[in-house]
């Protein structure tokens, strides 16, 4: 007989699913987040072209990052390709102005506030807990700083970010897993803008070994994402292993020398505060503790554990303050949600963005070139900015900043004394600087002047060579005379350089040096100069 069975009613019935992600639309906090990236992008702007009234030039970094991007190649001694070509491109766009080669950092901090609005919205930050992780990376001296002038740095917290902002989409499951490939494109490019990338995804790496985002790792499209990583960062690998990898020696030699000053682990931690301005502290601290410990955080629990892995490992390495710059971003946005969290009214968020904000007006004048020289001293005697210098130069004001005087009136005296040569021996003459800076400078403002090409063995310089010079008839910028006694016939004194505000090293006094006693082909590989 056969048995009939009688079904519930289908309203009855209880369908289970497995949980859908909640994708987060970020078109909103794009949005709001895009006036505070135009702002800092016009106090970039206007500081800049306020710096050039004031006297404030090319910073030192600049001019050599303009001469590398004329000798275009994978990798330098000192730095990966990006860098480079962002200066060439520059250079095209906008001409050899200090303010037309910085337009790219200018814009790449604008980003950084940008994917720091991102960020906070992903967290679940509203629009209060955005303006104040903005608010905070606008303020914090270190990044406003680093975004103020063309360097590696300002494009760094960039591709951190970038990466970062991938990574809590696809842990939180409002990105597809294919999501990986952009992962690794960003990270790619990261580590061809600076080497400490690799530290960052390393840190990434243990991060989420050490979560419960570990499973993120088990997926094709992770793997597929870490192999586009390393096809992108390839070229300057294999640069690397062509010119048996100078960064390594390059880096080896300053850790072996006492160039960069050392820190205690307590002083390091002091030192992070101080850059972030104090008044931002409880709010990237506070991240670090709601990233660790909230259940609300608990997908994204592997960011607080990159942050103390990363910190470890700098410390270990007697690394600059700077170094941990990059990652501050992510630790606002999750301290302004944890803190919105908290607070009774969203009006306190607010509040509290607004005081932040605030704070522009005091660590503008400290970090940008809004002041003249003298002033600024005046106003900083009892904050000494420069007291969390890195390395053991001493300059007036911070290295940043003295770095941007004395250029153009040291390569006046060169020219004042080449012009003075005796036409038969000025033929004949070439420049050797000591460091790149100099060399730089020569060769970005000399044309102007007529002056011949500036040789230097300092860094990528070491690679471009002696520029066929002999050594019969060179000019130079030294200390003593007797340094040169034994490699030249003749020493003559010109006179000293000097300019109030420059590097307390770059007080120096010109040489012409005369019948070199052996080429510079023979000598050069004794000029290297790596550190």
């Amino acid at each position: 007989m056969s048995q009939v069975i009688t079904l519930p009613e289908v309203s009855s019935l209880t369908v289970v699913n497995s949980p859908i992600p909640e994708r987060i639309p970020l078109r909103s906090a794009l949005l709001f987040a895009a006036p505070f990236a135009a702002a800092i992008f016009l106090i970039h702007l206007f500081s800049s072209l306020w710096g050039a009234h004031l006297g404030y030039g090319y910073f030192r970094d600049e001019m050599y990052f303009l001469v590398c991007g004329r000798h275009l190649a994978w990798g330098y001694v000192d730095q990966p390709p990006m860098v480079a070509l962002q200066a060439r491109l520059a250079e095209t766009l906008f001409g050899t102005s200090p303010t037309g080669v910085r337009i790219f950092s200018f814009a790449a901090t604008g980003l950084t506030v940008l994917l720091t609005g991102l960020l906070t919205r992903q967290f679940g930050g509203r629009r209060p807990a955005q303006a104040l992780a903005m608010a905070s990376v606008i303020v914090a001296p270190v990044l406003l700083g680093t975004g103020n002038f063309l360097t590696m740095n300002s494009f760094e917290p960039c591709f951190w970010m970038g990466c970062m902002l991938v990574l809590v989409r696809i842990a939180d499951g409002s990105a597809h897993p294919r999501a990986w490939l952009l992962f690794g494109l960003i990270a790619g490019l990261g580590i061809e803008n600076k080497h400490s990338t690799v530290f960052f995804l390393l840190a990434v790496l243990v991060g989420l070994l050490l979560s419960p985002q570990r499973r993120l790792l088990a997926s094709w499209f992770c793997a597929a994402g870490v192999a586009l990583l390393v096809l992108v960062a390839l070229p300057n690998f294999l640069w690397q292993w062509v010119h048996p990898f100078p960064t390594y020696e390059f880096l080896h030699n300053i850790g072996q020398s006492d160039k960069n000053l050392r820190r205690s682990p307590i002083i390091f931690l002091y030192e992070q505060i101080k850059i972030l301005v104090f008044s931002t502290a409880p709010i990237w601290i506070g991240g670090i503790v709601w990233l660790g410990f909230s259940a609300r955080a608990r997908k994204w629990r592997f960011v607080a554990i990159t942050y103390v892995v990363l910190l470890a490992a700098m410390i270990a390495m007697n690394a600059k303050h700077y170094y941990l710059a990059p990652i501050y971003p992510v630790l606002f946005a999750a301290g302004a949600v944890g803190l919105s969290q908290i607070a009774r009214r969203e009006s306190y968020v607010t509040a509290y963005a607004a005081i932040i904000g605030i704070a522009i007006f005091f660590t503008a004048p400290i970090t940008l070139t809004i002041l003249p020289p003298d002033r600024y001293t005046a106003l900083t005697s009892l904050v000494s900015p420069d007291s969390v210098r890195m390395e053991k130069y001493t300059s007036p004001l911070p290295q940043v900043l003295s770095d941007r005087f004395g250029w153009p009136q040291m390569v006046q005296g060169f020219a004042d004394r080449y012009n003075a040569i005796p036409p038969e021996a000025r033929s004949k003459t070439g420049i050797f600087c000591s460091n790149y800076g100099e060399a730089s400078a020569v060769n970005i403002l000399g044309p102007a002047y007529g002056l011949p090409t500036a040789i230097s063995g300092h860094v990528n310089y070491y690679f471009w060579g002696w520029n066929n010079y002999t050594g019969e008839s060179m000019l130079t910028l030294g200390n003593n005379p007797a340094d040169y006694k034994d490699l030249y016939d003749q020493v003559i004194d010109l006179g000293p350089f000097d300019n109030p505000w420059t590097m307390d090293f770059e007080h120096r006094r010109y040489f012409w040096l005369r019948h070199r006693k052996h080429p510079y082909s023979e000598d050069w590989p004794s000029l290297k100069k790596w550190n």
